[in-house]
């Protein structure tokens, strides 16, 4: 079937199953609408097509979660609606509850599930620049979504993260035509080898929290850094993780997005009742790979929730 005679819900089915094709002829056929209704609510043409381009990114991505094929229109048409309404915010300072959250699973679980993209989606963000690649990581699969969350996950300044998520959705249009399927390891082998591997070590480290749990998983000059400091090597970064855990500390995974030389892990963690605010209760993790193991890792907190005692330094 050519795309241009294909109703709007055939060429949701085939962008489903791999056809790139269809989706670009899918996302042709409503821009028209979708730039109507962004001029309609952001009232000028460069935040328009800024709110378009997102719009695009978000359907390359997310289009998983779209359950009824029929209903695509109506859906990209939402989508539009809130990366407008996203801008307006900005402007005016609005009430975050103001913005619509369209398409938004409410547990990691569920998102990460509802996220698990194509094969030649993943193909064309592995082909973005690091530093794009972990912004848009950042933006569209993990609970720090907004532009400070990510500038304060990466250490950059917010107009830093929106240039590289602006160039991020040019070039993942133009690097999705050129995506090659082939022998390569598929994303979902790639995330479940990756979850697994990190389970093990967790569960490992939980049980018997050795310095040696460590070598397989990060390189020896490791540099970890969060809100309240930072420690350069294996040994200054695992005595300081194996304090919490021994102190009776557990980590669970809640979210795992992985790609070639960037994990991105989501775990929430459990203080024992003698040191309750030991850690804050969610944290991601940005780890930046050197041949599987990790370089640099960059912890983020994206709940803030200031408890009757401040948590501890050690997280």
């Amino acid at each position: 079937m050519r795309p241009e005679a294909a109703t709007e819900a055939e060429l949701v089915s085939l962008a489903l199953a791999g056809n790139a094709e269809a989706l670009a002829a899918l996302l042709e056929r409503c821009r028209p609408s979708l730039y109507a209704a962004a001029i309609g609510l952001l009232g000028n043409r460069d935040d328009a097509l800024d709110a378009l381009q997102d719009t695009y990114l978000t359907a390359l991505l997310r289009l998983g979660e779209l359950r009824d094929p029929a209903a695509a229109r109506a859906w990209l048409h939402a989508v539009v609606r809130n990366a407008c309404l996203m801008r307006v915010r900005r402007r005016r300072e609005l009430p975050f509850d103001w913005v619509e959250h369209a398409a938004e699973a409410s547990d990691p679980e569920e998102m990460l599930e509802a996220n698990l993209m194509r094969d030649w989606v993943w193909q064309a963000l592995e082909a973005l620049p690091l530093e794009e690649r972990i912004a848009v990581m950042l933006r569209y699969f993990t609970r720090c979504v907004s532009y400070e969350a990510i500038a304060r996950v990466t250490g950059v300044p917010v107009g830093t993260v929106r240039s590289r998520l602006n160039r991020a959705r040019t070039r993942l249009a133009d690097e999705l035509r050129r995506t090659i399927t082939g022998t390569a390891l598929s994303h979902a082998e790639l995330e479940a080898n990756e979850r697994d591997r990190w389970e093990d070590f967790y569960g490992v480290l939980q049980q018997r929290p050795v310095p040696r749990t460590y070598r397989d998983v990060f390189v020896p000059a490791v540099d970890v850094s969060d809100r309240n400091g930072r420690w350069v090597g294996i040994d200054n970064w695992s005595a300081h993780e194996r304090e919490a855990i021994v102190l009776g500390v557990r980590a669970q995974i809640v979210g795992l997005l992985a790609a070639a030389d960037v994990t991105v892990l989501e775990i929430d963690f459990t203080n024992p009742p003698t040191a309750r605010y030991h850690c804050p209760p969610q944290a991601t993790f940005v780890h930046r790979l050197d041949h599987g193991r990790s370089r640099h890792l960059r912890i983020h907190y994206p709940v803030e929730q200031p408890p009757s005692k401040p948590y501890a330094e050690t997280r």
